[in-house]
């Protein structure tokens, strides 16, 4: 990972070197930049990020407002961009003139690169630059990668609702990211959000969570009246399969009685895997006869497939031939157990 102000350094160094040798300067497409490459002293074989090669082009303004980031003890001489609200911040001065370019990936890298160290000096004054990229597609999604990880950590719940308008390369795994941290802090808002997002984006692994947090933290009932306010099938499933692992944790037989009581077959399945968690190792015996009971299809397979990973020692050894026996077992079940059998 680079040290603060390498980038800027490096655009300095580039910069000093391209008024002597403008012939030899290497273009993007000739001598990438990795992003593990060491630092040298040798300023014309230096692996040059984006964000210098960008710079490097720009006029004397800035080439001064870069070595001003550099070092801020410096006076930013050459034109300034009157940008009210965010004309006092240097970062807001280079990327204003990173804006002028034409769209490129070396242009959106170094955007996001700059977002993200302004971000962790500042994430309020970095937010605020957010109306000079929000009607341009590419940056706009540069500034979203560049911020995402700093509001993660200090503002999970606003990082969701970035996530909910906008998409950016890694969207996905920030809005997975902060919706665990929210529901771990704020489960009514993790719900609210859940809850009035699309159908088809109500992911099946975030209903697990939600669910088994207001297990644990409110009541039975709180988490089953999520479950079945969720749209997607799939994800009410488990929804339901989260509060009856954790319900099991705390009481096993009222937890066994609840899924016994279950008429629709799904949700019934995916009650019963969610109680298995708890009882594989605990139970054997109750946990086949449970696992009996699983119609065939995805949970029954998942079922299997965890249970061979469980009784894979031997001191599971007879339970596991038991589980081989259940009639009815696909070709992809039954090699599961004979994978774990002859481990």
């Amino acid at each position: 990972m680079r040290a603060p102000h390498t980038i800027l350094a490096l655009t300095v160094a580039v910069l000093a070197t391209s008024c002597s040798q403008p012939d030899t300067a290497p273009s993007p497409e000739d001598d990438p930049a990795p992003e593990d490459a060491p630092e040298t002293t040798s300023s014309s074989q230096e692996p040059v990020s984006p964000f210098a090669e960008i710079l490097a082009s720009q006029n004397d303004g800035v080439v001064a407002t870069s070595q001003t980031l550099a070092d801020p003890s410096l006076e930013t001489t050459g034109p300034v961009h009157e940008s009210p609200g965010i004309v006092d911040h240097r970062e807001a001065q280079v990327a204003l003139d990173l804006l002028k370019m034409e769209d490129s990936a070396a242009k959106s890298l170094a955007l996001t690169e700059l977002f993200e160290r302004w971000a962790k000096d500042d994430l309020d004054a970095a937010m605020e630059f957010f109306p000079y990229v929000e009607n341009d597609i590419e940056p706009k999604r540069a500034f979203c990668r560049g911020v995402a990880p700093q509001l993660l950590e200090e503002d999970p719940e606003r990082l969701l609702e970035i996530t909910r308008k906008h998409w950016w390369q890694g969207q996905w795994e920030a809005y997975i990211k902060a919706m665990k941290k929210v529901a771990a802090t704020n489960i009514d808002v993790a719900i609210d959000h859940y809850t009035t997002t699309e159908g088809g984006k109500q992911y099946p692994y975030l209903a697990e969570e939600i669910a088994s947090h207001l297990t644990d933290d409110r009541s039975i009932a709180e988490a089953e009246a999520f479950a079945y306010s969720i749209e997607r099938p799939e994800s009410r499933g488990m929804a339901i399969r989260g509060m009856v692992k954790r319900w099991t944790r705390k009481d096993p037989a009222a937890a066994s009685a609840y899924v016994d009581s279950l008429s629709d077959p799904d949700l019934r399945d995916h009650a019963i895997r969610g109680m298995i968690q708890q009882t594989a190792t605990k139970d054997p015996d109750a946990t086949l006869a449970w696992a009996k009971t699983i119609q065939p299809g995805k949970v029954r397979t998942d079922t299997v497939n965890f249970l061979s990973r469980q009784w894979s020692s031997p001191s599971y050894r007879e339970t596991l031939e038991k589980l081989a026996n259940i009639p009815g077992l696909s070709t992809e079940e039954r090699a599961l157990i004979q994978s774990a059998l002859e481990n």
